[in-house]
């Protein structure tokens, strides 16, 4: 129970309990520790600590930094991402004129754009600007993303304005997906240094995120039926731009990189010297000593051999041990990081270091960058073939790159998620097309209103997310990931009927109207059958991740998820151009007889191949078995492999986290 406001006001911050007392370096915290702005307001309004979930988030990291994470994800990532999401197919559509197919090709563009934030983690990583490394880079991406947004929906309503379009949608979610991605980061770290408030603090974020998915949807639907898509635009970079005050302000809290370091380093220095902050013991200093050095920076150490992948990822801003641990009052001159470099008068800072330790996941996120942008150029640009052969060579380096530069087991787990995204292909310029066809297009069809198709639909299936995460805890945590994960297709499989009866109208038959038909179709099942697949994925590698790089991997595998996802909608809409075309223009000339052959290749023929390749690339272990890093079980009372591995800290503090950071979008790209 927690220790009286008043006692807790009384004790100095150097003297309340540090998570490096903790032997074994994963933080802790203790049931005395209350941030200090979170004692303030809690003496001011002693109700908000009764506030649910909130009361608790703001004890370990306080109201400031809580409120901000919270509206931030709400206005970015929840409104502002979902607002351009569910515009796009009438602003392609209605405003620009597009038919259904070239709809196809550009809306992959928007699971592109969040496929390479990897690199914007590795960078912020890397790079401080303003002697900040994620301050800044999300003020000034929540700006450059707003006006990308802007410019969108201010494009003329004629269909030249289609490909500048796509490349303004692609910038506007790549920015976005930024300020994510960095956040996930700054809040990643607050966890480790205060996890029992960890899963408090994500599930608040988490229902924000929800609750304004659900806004989103409300609003942007009746706006796309009253013919005035680009209004959710104009609002979106709106809330954008709200997003910089919190940055400004600096409410997140986030500390100076060159103070960030120094914290690191000496943490380090002290792991390395065996002492504590209360030993007594003397600290060794930076010059004290080969020994020191090398341990301190291992890669200087020529002797050395050649250490597994799994030593050398360490993410530059996810210490092992807590980053509080050393009061910054304390911080002197030795403590600076000698390996941090000012360049244009301390403009930027280059964290040399965190580079050279780095350096497999710079030069692996880079080529998955140069690849990611060379499909979306080819796609907006290129013809059918050009972007068929593309496809293939994005395939094949996604693949290879995977083995070269990631631990074994974390590049099978990154393959099969993106295998798992890709061979579920995507239709929905087709499937958008039929379900909204206008009566004088395709008299027979469903004519769904945007209402309905955005706004309901995205409540009920937002919802079937939720059903999705509770089932995986009640029925799936104690099966094996090959049997949840090949359980999960079987049911996208079956789900895909439903949609084939509707295109086919046999709904109409058997007395089913086509609104009822849709929710119990693929378009919610959708959502189940995604968190099915996801979370395995989390706490497989929550087993196999290296300790302190946990964030990093989880990234890079979303975004492999992410790239999955707009290559399922760039094969189809390779097949829907070269391979069973569909008409969606002209009064009475609407044809979607080919709609049900591609629906029973990508959603049935396709998703059947993942099963094998689930034994390929899956180890036969249960959810909740203890793995090495080879994907072994370990069998309780034996040695693993890698104990800091291949336990589960350092994993995330709850399912909530899992679904929330990093992880790839359903359907399309939540980010």
């Amino acid at each position: 129970m927690s220790r009286p406001l008043q006692e807790l006001t009384s004790i100095p911050p150097s003297r309340r309990p540090s998570e490096i007392d903790r032997p074994d370096g994963s933080g802790g915290d203790t049931d005395d520790y209350i941030h200090p702005d979170a004692v303030a307001l809690f003496n001011k309004a002693p109700w908000a600590r009764k506030i649910p979930v909130f009361g608790m988030s703001c004890e370990g990291y306080g109201p400031k930094c809580t409120v901000a994470l919270s509206l931030v994800y709400f206005l970015n990532k929840g409104f502002g991402n979902n607002l351009i999401t569910i515009s796009r197919y009438a602003m392609f559509v209605n405003r620009f004129g597009l038919t259904g197919t070239r709809y196809q090709r550009l809306s992959s563009i928007a699971s592109m754009s969040t496929s390479v934030k990897a690199i914007t983690a590795v960078l912020s990583d890397t790079f401080a600007l303003c002697g900040y490394t994620k301050r800044w880079a999300c003020g000034g991406s929540c700006v450059v993303g707003a006006a990308f947004t802007l410019a969108f929906g201010l494009l003329p309503a004629t269909v030249a304005s289609g490909n500048s379009g796509a490349g303004f949608l692609f910038l506007a979610k790549f920015c976005i997906s930024n300020v994510d991605i960095l956040s996930e980061g700054h809040y990643s770290r607050l966890m480790r240094r205060h996890p029992k408030s960890g899963p408090a603090l994500v599930s608040w974020i988490w229902w924000f995120i929800l609750v304004a998915s659900l806004v989103a949807a409300c609003v942007q639907g009746p706006l796309s039926d009253m013919q005035k898509p680009q209004v959710g635009l104009f609002i979106s970079a709106a809330v954008q731009v709200v997003c910089v005050v919190f940055f400004v302000f600096n409410w997140y809290g986030e500390r100076p990189n060159r103070v960030e370091r120094a914290i690191d380093r000496r943490v380090k220095l002290r792991e390395l010297n065996g002492s504590s902050p209360h030993s007594g013991e003397d600290l060794l200093a930076p010059g004290d000593g080969i020994e020191g050095r090398k341990k301190l920076n291992p890669e200087n150490d020529s002797d050395r051999e050649p250490a597994a992948l799994h030593d050398e990822i360490v993410q530059g801003d996810c210490v092992l041990v807590p980053d509080d641990a050393v009061p910054e009052d304390e911080l002197n001159d030795d403590d600076m990081d000698p390996e941090v470099v000012s360049l244009c008068c301390g403009a930027v800072e280059v964290n040399t270091g965190v580079a050279r330790r780095n350096w497999r996941i710079i030069v692996y996120s880079a080529i998955m960058t140069c690849a990611v942008v060379a499909l979306a150029c080819v796609t907006i640009l290129g013809s059918t073939w050009d972007l068929l052969w593309t496809s293939i060579a994005v395939c094949v380096v996604a693949t290879v790159v995977s083995f070269l530069f990631l631990p074994m087991m974390i590049a099978k787990a990154n393959t099969y998620f993106y295998i798992h995204m890709t061979l579920y292909l995507q239709f929905s310029g087709a499937m958008d097309s039929f379900y909204m066809a206008k009566k004088e297009c395709y008299p027979d069809g469903p004519h769904f209103t945007f209402t309905f198709y955005n706004t309901i639909a995205s409540v009920i299936g937002n919802i079937a997310g939720i059903a999705g995460v509770t089932a995986f805890a009640y029925i799936f945590s104690n099966q094996g990931y090959r049997f949840t994960l090949i359980v999960t297709i079987l049911i996208q499989i079956v789900a895909s009927i439903f949609d084939i009866i509707i295109v086919e109208r046999w709904n109409l038959y058997i007395g089913i109207p086509d609104h009822a038909m849709y929710i119990m179709g693929d378009a919610i099942v959708y959502e189940v059958c995604y968190y099915l697949a996801w979370m395995p994925m989390v706490l497989l590698l929550s087993r196999v991740c290296p300790r302190g790089s946990e964030s990093m991997i989880y990234a890079l595998v979303a975004s492999s998820g992410n790239l999955g996802s707009g290559m399922a909608s760039t094969i189809g809409s390779i097949l829907l151009e070269k391979a069973w075309p569909i008409v969606t223009k002209g009064a009475g000339k609407c044809d979607f007889r080919n709609l049900t052959m591609l629906l029973l290749v990508g959603h049935f023929c396709l998703p059947l191949l993942i099963i094998p390749i689930s034994f390929l690339l899956i180890p036969s272990a249960r959810v909740c078995d203890d793995i090495d890093v080879d994907g072994h079980v370990i069998q309780k009372g034996s040695k693993p492999h890698e104990p800091s591995s291949a336990s589960t800290e350092g994993a995330p503090d709850s399912m909530a986290e899992a679904v929330v950071t990093g992880r790839p979008s359903a359907r399309e790209d939540s980010q």
